[in-house]
């Protein structure tokens, strides 16, 4: 059995973000002064974090904070590293939730096209108008791109993809009126001799092929020997300017890495269905962004100070969005029962009218279209019977040794061995925690607990507080904070423990509770 059936890790998905933004790969120090030692030393974090090995949530917490005081060096203003590290943090948080609520019955990629199309691209839309609002980004006139949505690929029909990376680069050259070799190596002439210059323009030219993309500290480190070149002789960027390419180049860096991923994964079709998603998604709410900036701006003419300002911005802010998300709830309530009032029926268009006059486009749309797009993530066949089959059983005090091989001999026959990994050893653990056997009934919560990390969903709470139980009753310390560490990592709460610190004092009383205390009503 391959055990592909999961969502990617957490740490899998840290690891991506600082592939995404390319920080890690380099050859000297840069703005970050990360020397080669460190970045060996997060690499290695990065990796055990990916494999949840080690202090899952010390470690977790640590490798962001690096992330976070990396980027720092390299964004212009707290605003810029905020806009940007609020929809990251939304979107860690969103698929943490979506781990311990909903599960999968998916392969690992399969599952991650779900989280893309479902969660990210709808929360990654709201998140980021969200964060560039209360920000006041625009505020500090960053150029960019005329095209709208020049942060992502143009993907054509034969598959040929225009990264942003590509993007930005040619905008560059426009916006300074340079070709891309005066740009990059001013002066340059038959009899011109510069190896750095001469280096960087090859690199520049490779990287508007997209024949590969650039580590950050490679991408700033040509970018700003450019401008020092083109100020030698008189052709000066000014540093405004400068700043906005520099915060183009960030955010088209990431955007070209996810795109190449995806397309890797998944194929052209499917980037061009998740681009074409983002840019619907993203016009939807513009009437709701500019009915926010309509009603504010009076308010804010009429504040005498920054400090009111400021602080009337941020309020308005809060409530706006909270207002936003009330109509969000309302429709998926309105919504729900207009289909089960009319199972099948499609929604008349006088009643999506209706529902889009009152809530406007974003709340109605975008529900309507993931409906239509969760439609694609069938069950396996068999697979919601036996899960029901599988709870009738553990629920039952009376289950028996051979009714648990015959439902594991159900779910072979089926082939979802991989889909309820978990499922069967959690039988075999609670028949002998109910007969009093804990010995026995430890290595199959052994197995439940590891086989339902990424998988079961909201059901690993009863069964993480059920292992942690067995271990403290075997007297198991190292399962028994295992078990712990990986509730708090997810958010889970333990029994008797709580929301409290786990101090050694703490985790004693715990497991001296659990020693002794019988949960059998609760299997």
């Amino acid at each position: 059995m391959s055990r592909d059936t999961c969502f990617a890790t957490q740490g899998e998905l840290v690891k991506l973000a600082y592939d995404a933004f390319g920080v890690l790969p380099r050859k000297e120090a840069s703005h970050d002064d990360i020397d080669e030692t460190q970045k060996k030393a997060i690499q290695k974090q990065l990796a055990r974090l990916a494999k949840e090995e080690g202090g899952l949530l010390s470690n977790f917490e640590q490798v962001i904070q690096t992330l976070s005081s990396i980027l720092t060096a390299y964004l212009p203003s707290i605003q810029v590293m905020s806009a940007i590290g609020d929809p990251l943090d939304d979107l860690l948080e969103a698929y943490s939730w979506l781990v311990r609520e909903e599960g999968t019955y998916h392969s690992k990629a399969e599952t991650l096209r779900y989280f893309i199309s479902i969660r990210a691209i709808p929360l990654l839309v709201v998140s980021l108008n969200q964060s560039l609002l209360k920000h006041r980004v625009a505020d500090l006139a960053l150029e960019v791109p005329e095209d709208e949505f020049w942060y992502l690929p143009t993907v054509a029909e034969d598959g040929r993809l225009v990264m942003p990376l590509e993007k930005v680069m040619r905008w560059v050259y426009a916006r300074c009126d340079l070709s891309q070799t005066q740009f990059h190596y001013p002066g340059k002439n038959p009899r011109s001799d510069n190896n750095t210059l001469q280096q960087n323009l090859d690199n520049a030219i490779k990287w508007t092929r997209g024949a590969r993309l650039p580590a950050l500290p490679a991408l700033f480190r040509n970018f700003e020997e450019s401008f020092a070149a083109l100020a030698q002789i008189g052709r000066e960027i000014p540093k405004e300017l400068q700043v906005s390419i520099f915060v183009a180049l960030i955010v088209a860096r990431v955007s070209s890495y996810l795109a190449r991923k995806i397309t890797d994964a998944y194929g052209h079709h499917y980037l061009a269905d998740v681009c074409e998603q983002f840019r619907e998604y993203a016009l939807w709410i513009a009437d709701d962004v500019n009915e926010f900036k309509a009603e504010l701006a009076p308010v804010m003419q009429r504040q005498e100070s920054p400090e009111s300002a400021l602080y009337t911005w941020l309020n308005a802010c809060s409530h706006y969005w909270a207002f936003f998300d009330g109509k969000l709830a309302a429709v998926a309530d309105t919504v729900q029962r207009l289909m089960d009032a009319r199972p099948g029926a499609p929604l008349r268009d006088d009643v999506l009218a209706a529902l889009k006059s009152k809530y406007g486009l974003f709340a109605v749309c975008s529900l309507l279209d993931r409906i239509q797009r969760q439609s694609a993530f069938f069950p396996p066949h068999g697979f919601v019977e036996l899960l029901y089959q599988g709870f009738e059983l553990k629920n039952d005090p009376a289950t028996q040794v051979g009714q648990i091989d015959e439902y594991a001999a159900q779910v072979a026959a089926y082939d979802l061995d991989e889909q309820l990994c978990w499922m069967v050893p959690w039988l075999r653990g609670v028949y002998h925690y109910r007969n009093e056997e804990f010995e026995a009934a430890m290595p199959h919560f052994q197995a439940a607990f590891e086989n339902a990390k990424y998988r079961a969903g909201k059901n690993q709470y009863k069964m993480v507080n059920q292992y942690v139980e067995v271990a403290a009753k075997n007297d198991d310390r190292r399962g028994f904070k295992k078990g712990i560490e990986w509730a708090q990592y997810l958010g889970i709460k333990v029994r008797w423990l709580r929301d409290d610190e786990p101090t050694e004092e703490k985790l004693d009383y715990v497991c001296f509770m659990l020693q002794k205390a019988r949960y059998d009503h609760q299997m």
